[in-house]
């Protein structure tokens, strides 16, 4: 409600009125951003079921299965507003993603503070986090340095960014196969293989990320119509209203997760999803036809990318501390966290 309080703000200072096509196009906004939570609610209990009953684990079906599906809004948002050449869209939808997405992982973290999840994960994420800082700083020199070099329309930055995905996805995978120990040298349990319940549970994975691919769509179109059609700017737009809805499943995905206490997989989800939110826009670079998606791109986003950047290594740091005196000092990393997110929201909107 409040969002669409400032919408309509916004649109009374530019406009002097709201007319009836820009609630329609707020309707639909917000349609698609709900029925993208339904979808990735039921994603990821069935990928609970397909990591805890297969050998995949929760840290592989975090980072590879869980983080892609809930990710195909942006990975639609980001090449539509490529398509239609709206670039303050496409890379701030990728990076506004990432900051959301460790705003939700950390306000998780206070929810359930008292359980102290994050002391019993996985160090095979710091991996991952790795690949994420690598990947940021990329995006930031592209930002910064806004060159038009390239092969067929494909900015040199973009197939650099591609690369590092490749390689760092093929690195993890081969470091993570086996099964996962947590912290106190425990392994996660081996899976009870039922071949009914898995197959079930892909088909169900199937369609529901058919669904948040469709919604990703109208999120973007959405969500240029308001850009085009109020005073927002499309970089505002993309990093907070667009990046936000269509990081929804990200969100229900590791509340999910987190609720039903396979921790790996919710930290997987948000790193898995970090990287994918940053390739999917070098992979609108192409559909970008007005030149270079990262030339034509606001500087303000350059900042985001040092956020998302200063956020991953604190998440490292989270994930290798082995103990905390008390519920006080566990909490407040996570607390330095929202708090930084709320102050780069705030920046943007005024």
């Amino acid at each position: 409600m409040f969002t669409i309080y400032l919408i309509r703000e916004h649109i009374k200072r530019a406009t002097g009125e709201v007319s009836i096509l820009i609630w329609y196009i707020i309707l639909i906004f917000f349609l698609a951003a709900a029925l993208s939570a339904y979808a990735a609610t039921r994603l990821s209990s069935h990928a609970d079921t397909i990591s805890r009953e297969t050998k995949l684990g929760g840290v592989l079906a975090g980072t590879l299965l869980l983080a892609v599906a809930t990710s195909l809004p942006e990975l639609t948002v980001t090449i539509s507003a490529g398509v239609i050449g709206n670039a303050g869209i496409a890379v701030g939808n990728g990076l506004g993603s990432i900051l959301f997405n460790f705003f939700v992982l950390f306000i998780l973290d206070l929810h359930f503070r008292n359980k102290r999840l994050f002391l019993d994960v996985s160090d095979h994420h710091i991996q991952t986090g790795i690949v994420a800082l690598i990947l940021c700083l990329t995006t930031a020199g592209a930002l910064a340095i806004k060159s038009t070099w390239g092969f067929y329309n494909i900015g040199v930055f973009s197939i650099a960014i591609v690369f590092v995905y490749i390689f760092g996805m093929w690195f993890m995978s081969r470091k993570q196969q086996g099964p996962t120990k947590n912290k106190d040298n425990t392994i996660e349990e081996e899976p009870v293989k039922s071949k009914d319940s898995v197959k079930r549970a892909i088909r169900q994975f199937i369609l529901f990320s058919v669904i948040i691919l469709i919604t990703g769509t109208a999120l973007s179109l959405s969500g240029d119509a308001l850009a085009q059609n109020t005073g927002i700017s499309a970089t505002a737009i993309g990093s907070i209203l667009v990046a936000l809805s269509s990081s929804i499943p990200d969100a229900m995905s590791v509340y999910v997760a987190l609720k039903l206490t396979n921790v790996n997989m919710a930290i997987g989800t948000i790193l898995g999803s970090n990287l994918f939110n940053i390739l999917v826009i070098a992979l609108a670079d192409p559909f970008y036809t007005e030149g270079s998606i990262w030339q034509d791109s606001s500087d303000e986003l350059m900042f985001m990318s040092f956020i998302g950047f200063s956020l991953t290594a604190l998440t490292m740091i989270i994930i290798k501390r082995d103990k905390t005196k008390n519920t006080t000092t566990y909490v407040i990393p996570s607390v330095i966290a929202v708090v930084s997110y709320f102050v780069v929201v705030g920046m943007f909107i005024f």
